[in-house]
C-alpha cells in the first residue's frame, strides 16, 4: 500500500509516553494517509513491539539485535514503506498540532525546489531549541567541548553556529537542521542516497543536508509549524574531556563522525 507519508522513528531506550499518543492523533487525519515506523534498536528498558502495537495498531515494527545507529536505521524504516514523503521524528517529541504534516507536506508542494523542511522545536515549557544552524567548521567541537580556544573566539563562534541573529520567528532557508524532525519527499530522499550510514550518530542530519544543498535544494526552517521535544545532550562531556570521552559512548561517537564529517567535507563549498 502507498502512503501519503510515512512517520520514521528509531529508537533505543528512549521512547517519550506521550510521543505515540500524539503521533495515533496523526494517524487518524481524514484526508491523509500516514503509517508509522518504528525502528528499534535493541532497547532493553521496554518491549517496543507491545507498547507500539497496543498504541498504534497496524504500526511497522523493526525490531533489531543490536544498535544500528540512527543514519542506518532510518534508512531501514525508509526502505520499508512506500510514501510520498517522509517525516523523520526523534521517540522523545510530542506532536500537539493536529495538522504539523498538513503543514509540512503543504510548504513542499508550494516550494518544489526545496530539499527539505524543518518545524520550530520547543522545550516542554515552550522555550525554543536551537535546532537550525549553520554548517559547522572543523574546530567546532574544540570551541564547544573544551577551553583550548580564546573565550572570544569560542563565544564568537557559538553565537554564529547557533544563529543567534535571527530571531527564529520568520520561515528562513538555513544551512542545516537537527534529525530531531523534518520532512523530505521520498523521491529526493532516495535522489540523495538517505542518510550516509557510515556516521552512527551524530552528523548524520548535517551530511544530509549539505547534500541537499550540493544539488541545490535549501533546506527551509518553518517556525510555524511546531513541535515540542524533551532534549537531552547525551553526548555532553563532564569532569574533563578525555575522562568524559572514556566514560561517554555518546560523546565518542560525536567526536568520531566529526573527523569522518571533516574528511568528507573539508575544503568543498556549497
Amino acid at each position: 500500500m502507498k502512503y501519503d507519508i510515512a512517520i520514521i522513528t528509531v529508537t533505543k531506550d528512549k521512547l517519550d509516553p506521550e510521543c505515540l499518543p500524539s503521533v495515533r492523533r496523526l494517524l487518524a487525519a481524514p484526508d491523509l494517509k500516514v503509517q508509522f515506523v518504528l525502528i528499534d534498536n535493541a532497547s532493553t528498558s521496554f518491549d517496543a513491539h507491545a507498547l507500539v502495537e497496543k498504541e498504534l495498531p497496524g504500526a511497522i515494527i523493526i525490531l533489531r539485535n543490536k544498535n544500528f545507529g540512527m543514519g542506518r536505521s532510518s534508512n531501514r524504516g525508509a526502505a520499508e514503506v512506500e510514501a510520498d514523503y517522509y517525516f523523520f521524528l526523534n521517540p522523545d517529541t510530542i506532536i500537539r498540532d493536529e495538522k504539523l504534516l498538513h503543514r509540512l507536506r503543504d510548504f513542499l508542494l508550494a516550494c518544489p525546489a526545496a530539499g527539505m523542511v524543518a518545524p520550530r522545536i520547543c522545550y516542554p515549557d515552550g522555550r525554543a531549541q536551537e535546532t537550525c544552524l549553520r554548517f559547522p567548521k572543523w574546530y567546532s567541537p574544540l570551541a564547544q567541548r573544551t577551553s583550548w580556544l580564546p573565550v572570544a573566539v569560542a563565544e564568537k563562534h557559538r553565537q554564529d553556529f547557533l544563529m543567534e541573529d535571527y530571531d527564529h520567528q520568520k520561515v528562513r532557508i538555513v544551512d542545516w537542521v537537527q534529525g530531531s524532525a523534518f520532512m523530505i519527499s521520498r523521491q529526493f530522499f532516495e535522489e540523495l542516497g538517505g542518510f550516509d550510514e557510515r556516521f552512527f550518530m551524530y552528523y548524520e542530519d548535517v551530511d544530509l543536508c549539505r547534500r541537499a544543498w550540493e544539488k541545490h535544494r535549501p533546506v527551509y526552517y518553518l517556525p510555524e509549524v511546531t513541535l515540542f521535544h524533551g532534549y537531552g545532550k547525551g553526548s555532553a562531556v563532564t569532569g574533563g574531556l578525555i575522562n568524559g570521552l572514556i566514560k561517554n559512548k555518546m560523546a565518542r561517537a560525536h567526536i568520531s563522525s566529526w573527523i569522518k564529517y571533516t574528511i568528507k567535507w573539508l575544503g568543498k563549498k556549497i
